[in-house]
């Protein structure tokens, strides 16, 4: 009998990539997809067959491009002949560069007509569109898949549909609402997909992060270092937060930590429908309406102790 699948979208780093050598590490061959690191993507392949001895298969498409989900989800069924699980977890922020190669950042009531639109429709066609279309052809595929068991006498597998979305949903900052936008409208296919996998044994969650450290989080904040003049990263920042109490657990995520929850999250038969927050308590009451507090709180911090 081969082994279970798992197809893995933006597995060629940070969560993604984390997110495939978990499952590798316990025996499933997986699907490693990039958009522009194939390089990355095949080094990461590589790796998991060297250390796993499974079968890690590499595909590129870009999800933001109409067609390009069903094609990445149809050429997995055809290699591998099964899917078991497969994780959406491709994602870009919202924020555009200028001509000079930064980032461009306004607040919701001061962005040009012409820029609001460029933001969104960025986030739309690849947080929401691409991983509506990527998760309508898995489902299609795993609900094939279950009905030909069912008809040759068997009963239909377990199989599991998970999306990586954001606390975003629920936690705006003024400068990314379009990003908050796409993660909100992705919830709403994941209950409705719910709905459809459950009667074939076909679970389907939302995974929510909060910040974790990724390439993603890896852009200027706009925050100054006043010892040392250079700007903080995002995910500096949220960790100053961290340390300063904004959460329960004071550290932000890493992807190893995400990769667990969506091993987890998959691998619960009787879960269904569920948007779950991973995010160290960030998004618990109280927390993120303070965190300015919390941050000039982590600052202090980091000073009294160097």
């Amino acid at each position: 009998m081969s082994r279970p699948v798992c197809l893995v979208t933006g597995s060629s780093s940070g969560i993604g990539a984390a997110v495939v050598g978990h499952f590798a590490a316990q025996g499933w061959d997986v699907v490693v997809n990039y958009n522009s690191g194939q390089d990355r993507a095949q080094a990461i392949a590589a790796q998991i067959r060297q250390d796993h001895g499974v079968d890690a298969f590499v595909i590129g498409a870009d999800l933001s491009q109409r067609d390009e989900p069903f094609r990445l989800v149809d050429e997995t069924v055809a290699h591998f002949g099964r899917l078991d699980t497969a994780v959406s977890n491709s994602g870009v922020t919202n924020y555009l560069r200028g001509e000079d190669g930064e980032l461009i950042r306004y607040r919701f009531h001061e962005t040009p007509p012409e820029h609001l639109d460029k933001e969104m429709a960025r986030v739309l066609d690849l947080n929401l569109m691409g991983a509506y279309r990527f998760g309508q052809r898995c489902l299609k595929q795993m609900i094939d898949a279950a009905t030909a068991e069912v008809e040759s006498g068997g009963v239909a597998t377990h199989r599991s549909l998970l999306f990586i979305t954001s606390i975003s949903d629920i936690a705006p900052e003024t400068t990314r609402i379009p990003y908050g936008v796409s993660k909100s409208g992705l919830n709403h296919a994941i209950i409705g997909a719910a709905f459809e996998g459950g009667p074939h044994n076909i679970t389907v969650n939302g995974l929510r992060p909060g910040v974790v450290d990724t390439p993603l989080t890896g852009r200027p904040s706009g925050l100054i270092n006043e010892t040392t003049g250079e700007e903080y990263t995002v995910a500096d920042t949220y960790a100053l937060m961290a340390e300063g109490g904004s959460q329960a657990l004071p550290r932000i995520a890493d992807p190893d930590d995400i990769a667990v929850a969506a091993w987890a999250f998959t691998h619960i038969p009787y879960m269904t429908g569920q948007l779950i927050a991973v995010d160290g308590g960030f998004t618990l009451a109280g927390g993120f309406p303070n965190r300015e507090l919390f941050l000039q709180e982590g600052l202090k911090k980091r000073r009294d102790n160097t």
